[in-house]
């Protein structure tokens, strides 16, 4: 009875968004035409562009599209011709975020063919049949190592968790976990092994940003946080248990549906498995050894896929077709990285990171390198919305300059820019990593999920503080 009201509120509401948006867009394009006209120094008005970005994005119009109307006002701000137009975005093709977008497709390649091969099943169930599934503290364990283990190999919280949930869901069922601390489970495993992963996204977004190795990056950034998620999320996956206990149960059919945790891998998913973590580990060891930057994370996703199908048995041309799949459903990204570059260009041709570091720079030196720490952790987890490696690389071309006038160190910066990109996965309002995760677990419960996220939001808060302090 209450659907169809529910569905046209819905409706009523994303028309107000579009109109909003509409005529802030109209709004922005008239305003860039007049101070165009009007000024020969752009300043602070070259942030126009990013304020359209990021309004628009909390209006909750396609990312993509946000970012495409944010390049044309910064097109029309920047008197940019159409061969001007034509050379920036062929240069952008080569640029930092572009090489990140075609890692991340290339990282949802080797996904596809680490599924279709069997290599991330057989890696989740020898995982946990390694640590055990005789008691309930056994199976919390399994699920969330197999979770930061397999997120950390893909590079994709909500691709990984969608290969480990049917294998893990008869698990936890079987010990009568309940559906909300099951999705507690996934989110928090999940997130520690997409902020450890040697060739994840965020830690290949943020070490090349900051200019750090993957090493330094681990130590003093990623594996602080990734031990606070993980253990905030370990009590509180139990104390949502003990309050759902009974209420939201698996039914016998919620398990009929899935996989079982009992399949017996063949002979070639096993190698496959074997093959997939192990290329994926020696070559990480090889990219510390050689001290790689975050482009060799291209030849770890090539070699990885190809060692990972040779050994799954897989013909080359169905190996060729398996990766195509996986990374065709990440093609908006790559489109969204390749827009995004002349938008910073653009952006800092017009003089507005200047006129920024200008003005705040008296204040900012004056309060110091915690403080500013602090305030970008903030304006990133707060203030700018959109993908997290987009969020990284604004974060970083925005407020860098100030950073290294203030003589903070890489490492420092290199976790504001990991804080401020990822707490917004925990809080303080829902989104659509918590919802995924949920719908994963089969849960209902948002009230839990907040409660889960909230408290690895304040966990992790008081994390970074204490790091800025100490790096």
């Amino acid at each position: 009875m209450t659907s169809a009201p529910l569905a046209v509120d819905r409706e009523e509401r994303s028309r107000r968004r579009l109109r909003v948006a509409t005529g802030l867009l109209v709004a922005a394009l008239f305003a860039a035409v007049v101070v165009n006209a009007t000024s020969d120094q752009l300043g602070w008005w070259g942030l126009l562009p990013i304020l359209v970005y990021v309004v628009l994005v909390l209006l909750e119009v396609n990312v993509v599209l946000a970012t495409g109307a944010a390049v044309v006002v910064g097109f029309v701000l920047t008197s940019q011709g159409p061969l001007e137009i034509g050379t920036m975005m062929s240069e952008s093709l080569g640029s930092f975020i572009a090489v990140i977008g075609l890692i991340i497709m290339l990282g949802a390649g080797l996904g596809r063919i680490a599924a279709d091969t069997g290599a991330a099943q057989t890696l989740v169930r020898m995982l946990l049949h390694r640590i055990g599934v005789d008691s309930p503290v056994r199976i919390q364990i399994g699920i969330m190592l197999a979770s930061t283990v397999l997120v950390g190999a893909l590079g994709t919280l909500a691709g990984a968790n969608a290969i480990l949930a049917p294998i893990v869901i008869p698990v936890a069922a079987a010990v009568a976990r309940s559906r909300p601390s099951v999705a507690a489970m996934l989110h928090a495993g999940g997130a520690a092994g997409l902020v450890t992963g040697p060739f994840t996204p965020p830690v290949v977004t943020i070490t090349g940003a900051a200019g750090i190795s993957y090493l330094e990056y681990l130590i003093t950034a990623g594996l602080p946080m990734a031990v606070v998620v993980w253990v905030t999320g370990f009590f509180m996956a139990r104390y949502i248990q003990r309050r759902t206990e009974g209420a939201e149960q698996y039914t016998e059919q919620d398990v009929a549906e899935l996989q079982t945790a009992d399949a017996v891998p063949t002979g070639r998913e096993k190698r496959a498995a074997v093959a997939f973590i192990g290329t994926i580990v020696a070559m990480a060891v090889l990219g510390v050894i050689l001290e790689a930057g975050f482009a060799y994370a291209i030849v770890v996703m090539i070699v990885t896929a190809i060692v990972t199908a040779l050994a799954g048995g897989m013909r080359p041309a169905d190996a060729l077709a398996s990766f195509y799949a996986g990374a065709a459903a990440l093609l908006w990204l790559f489109f969204l990285f390749w827009l995004f570059n002349p938008l910073l260009v653009m952006m800092e041709e017009s003089g507005a990171y200047e006129a920024m570091l200008d003005t705040l720079r008296p204040a900012l030196e004056s309060a110091g390198p915690w403080p500013f720490l602090m305030l970008a952790l903030v304006v990133g987890w707060v203030g700018i919305a959109g993908a997290a490696v987009a969020q990284v690389v604004l974060i970083n071309e925005l407020l860098w300059p100030i950073a290294a006038v203030l003589g903070i160190p890489p490492t420092a910066w290199a976790a504001a820019l990991l804080g401020g990109s990822q707490i917004d996965w925990f809080g303080p309002f829902p989104n659509a990593d918590m919802i995924g995760q949920m719908g994963l677990a089969r849960s209902s419960n948002l009230k839990m999920m907040l409660f889960n996220g909230w408290a690895i939001m304040s966990a992790t808060l008081v994390l970074f503080a204490v790091l800025f302090a100490v790096l």
